[in-house]
C-alpha cells in the first residue's frame, strides 16, 4: 500500500512539472490503473528525462502552482524516508540510531555489535569536539546501548552550520561535491564510505572480515 502511495504521488510530480512547463503532449496526471504496473524505475527514467529542464520549468511557473509542487514534493519525501530506513538492517536489541540532520551515519555489524560513524555534510560541523571518536557502538559490550553521550540514547552526533569543518576526523565529512544523500543515491559512493570506514576501525583493531554484509548502510538525516 506504501509503495502504490509513493508511486502515485512520484507519478502526479511528473504530471505537475510537465505542466508548468506548458507542454501540450502530456496534459492528464497518471491514472491509478497506469500506476498499477509502474516501477520505481520507471519513475527514476521520467525524473532523469526531465532533470535538465526542470529549473527551466519552475522558473516560467506561477506561484500558486510552484507552491504545490513544493507541497507533493515533501509528502512524497515522507513516504520515501522510512521506506529507506526499512533497508538497513538493524542489530537488535539495540535501538536504530537517530542519523544528523544535515550529515548521516556510515554502519556496519561486526560480531554482534553495530558500529556507526557519524558524518557531517559541507557546510555543516559537529557540535562537539570529536575528532578522536570515530564512531558509536552498540552491543554486548554496551549492554545493547548506543555508546553516545547525547541525551535520548539514539543521537549519535549533531552537524550544525560551520564555515570550518574541525570538530571531526578528517574521513567524518561528505566529499564537497557530494552529500549524504547523493552519496546514498550510487552505488559507487556508497561503497566508497563504507570501505572507507572499514579501513578505519581495522586500524582500531576490530577484524570486518565477520561482518554481517547485509547490514552494511547509510543512513541520512533530514
Amino acid at each position: 500500500m506504501i509503495c502504490s502511495r509513493l508511486l502515485w504521488k512520484t507519478l502526479f510530480i511528473l504530471s505537475l512539472a510537465v505542466l508548468l512547463a506548458d507542454f501540450t503532449e502530456i496534459r492528464a496526471f497518471a491514472k491509478q490503473s497506469e500506476c498499477k504496473n509502474a516501477t520505481i524505475d520507471d519513475v527514476n527514467w521520467s525524473l532523469k528525462k526531465y532533470s535538465k529542464c526542470l529549473p527551466d520549468i519552475i522558473a516560467k511557473g506561477e506561484k500558486a502552482s510552484i507552491n504545490f509542487l513544493a507541497w507533493t514534493l515533501q509528502e512524497t519525501l515522507d513516504l520515501l524516508r522510512p521506506v529507506q530506513e526499512q533497508f538497513c538492517k538493524q542489530l537488535p536489541p539495540c535501538p536504530r540510531p537517530v542519523a544528523p540532520k544535515n550529515g548521516g551515519l556510515v554502519c556496519v555489524t561486526i560480531d554482534n555489535t553495530q558500529y556507526c560513524k557519524p558524518m557531517c555534510n559541507k557546510g555543516y560541523d559537529f557540535q562537539f569536539l570529536r575528532s578522536s571518536r570515530l564512531y558509536e557502538a552498540c552491543g554486548n559490550a554496551t549492554g545493547f546501548s548506543w555508546s553516545t553521550q547525547l541525551s535520548g540514547g539514539k543521537t549519535l552526533a549533531v552537524c550544525n552550520p560551520s564555515e570550518v569543518a574541525i570538530s571531526g576526523a578528517k574521513s567524518a565529512y561528505f566529499p564537497s561535491n557530494s552529500s549524504c544523500v547523493h552519496t546514498l543515491a550510487f552505488p559507487g559512493t556508497r561503497a566508497e564510505q563504507l570501505n572507507i570506514f572499514l579501513q578505519e576501525i581495522a586500524q582500531q583493531g576490530i577484524d570486518g572480515s565477520s561482518r554481517d554484509r547485509g547490514a552494511d548502510c547509510i543512513i541520512c538525516g533530514y
